[in-house]
């Protein structure tokens, strides 16, 4: 792999057919590949199309046409959102589990201009975030990680996320108060001796630890403001304003199926109007948690009848449960496409490593703009 990440592969039958072999084993050796669409030139029957499976997204064509189509497409540019841990309270290495991911919380959002990491939760899933930016040879990265709240799902991964340990990098950690303090007093207290032997101040990285407040906060390529969900402990709904799209990220959030003297869910549903992506907790069925109510998860039925009315355009359920193998969320999955274009545009189970491209939008400003030189 050279210094940089492509944008597109694109493979053509006659590599495939000499070297399957070998391109599958590099693809297993550096997991940041998988986010990366293929397009492949030739035909479902071709022997070695089966090592293109790890990928989340492979387009199969036939012509120069299609081919320039697909990859104009391809490279618009977008906002990215990378799906490095999706599994909830804790992760499962298992052979049934590996089609939709065993690690746990981690999502990275990038748009283009951006040079800083813009990353959500350190579950276990950080832990291949941090392996493949080091293969990536960046001489130094710095960024904003953003911890919806502290259970061990969420902060598993913090202490194995590599560039920590170099003196090159920076960043700053942001954490909504607890009930035993703030952003670094909760993390120093997970990472003590007693349960682990790195603590914070064996960290080479320069750190800046924020006790993150709910109202909107500018960082400059977007904002960050969150509201307050139904958990057993304070969790951010992370709402990202970035490339003129919104975003929402509920890990953990409980949607109860009455409503409450709070309002909660009508509180919820005004937060995520007409988001861009809304990626919400499902980690249950509506029978799981009849017997788990209160639990601090919500059913995926419950979440897309909350979701229906607000306008979201884009819905992605995850935070699966450890004990629902791939097969039973797969059927969950295909059981989810009744509900594409109607009302939303895409919906689905997030996967370990796949990522979302959706086109930034110009300001309005910049739109009237270009209209006026035309004219």
């Amino acid at each position: 792999m050279g210094a940089r990440q492509p944008d597109v592969l694109i493979i053509d039958k006659s590599f495939l057919d000499e070297y399957h072999g070998q391109f599958e084993q590099t693809v297993k050796l550096h997991p940041g590949l998988k986010f990366v669409p293929v397009i492949y030139l030739g035909t479902r029957d071709d022997k070695g199309i089966r090592s293109l499976v790890q990928f989340n997204s492979c387009e199969i064509v036939k012509d120069e046409d299609t081919l320039l189509d697909a990859v104009s497409e391809l490279l618009m540019p977008s906002v990215r959102i990378r799906f490095w841990g999706v599994r909830g309270s804790t992760p499962c290495a298992n052979f049934e589990n590996i089609e939709y991911g065993g690690n746990t919380s981690c999502l990275e959002i990038a748009t283009p201009g951006m040079d800083e990491l813009l990353i959500f939760d350190s579950g276990t899933g950080i832990r291949n975030l941090g392996n493949h930016l080091e293969r990536l040879d960046e001489i130094s990265c710095k960024g904003h990680i953003f911890i919806t709240h502290p259970h061990w799902d969420h902060i598993q991964g913090f202490p194995f996320f590599k560039p920590f340990y170099s003196s090159k990098n920076k960043f700053t950690i942001h954490l909504p108060e607890q009930y035993r303090g703030g952003a670094q007093e909760i993390l120093s207290g997970h990472l003590t001796k007693t349960f682990f032997p790195v603590t914070l101040d064996m960290l080479d990285a320069t750190i800046e630890y924020v006790t993150q407040k709910e109202e909107r906060v500018d960082y400059g390529h977007y904002s960050i403001e969150y509201f307050v969900a139904n958990h057993s402990t304070k969790t951010a709904i992370y709402k990202i304003r970035i490339g003129g799209r919104v975003i929402v990220y509920a890990s953990d959030n409980e949607l109860p199926l009455e409503t409450t003297p709070i309002r909660f869910v009508e509180k919820f549903q005004e937060f995520v109007k007409d988001a861009d992506v809304l990626i919400h907790d499902a980690q249950y069925t509506l029978q799981q948690y009849k017997e788990r109510e209160g639990w601090g998860h919500s059913a995926w039925e419950r979440v897309i009848e909350v979701v229906k009315p607000t306008g979201v355009k884009n819905l992605y359920l995850t935070h699966h449960d450890p004990d629902t193998n791939d097969a039973e969320l797969g059927r969950r999955d295909r059981r989810l496409q009744q509900y594409v274009g109607a009302p939303f545009d895409n919906i689905s189970l997030t996967r370990e490593g796949a990522e979302i491209r959706i086109p930034v939008k110009k300001p309005e400003s910049v739109i009237k703009k270009n209209k006026a030189k035309v004219s």
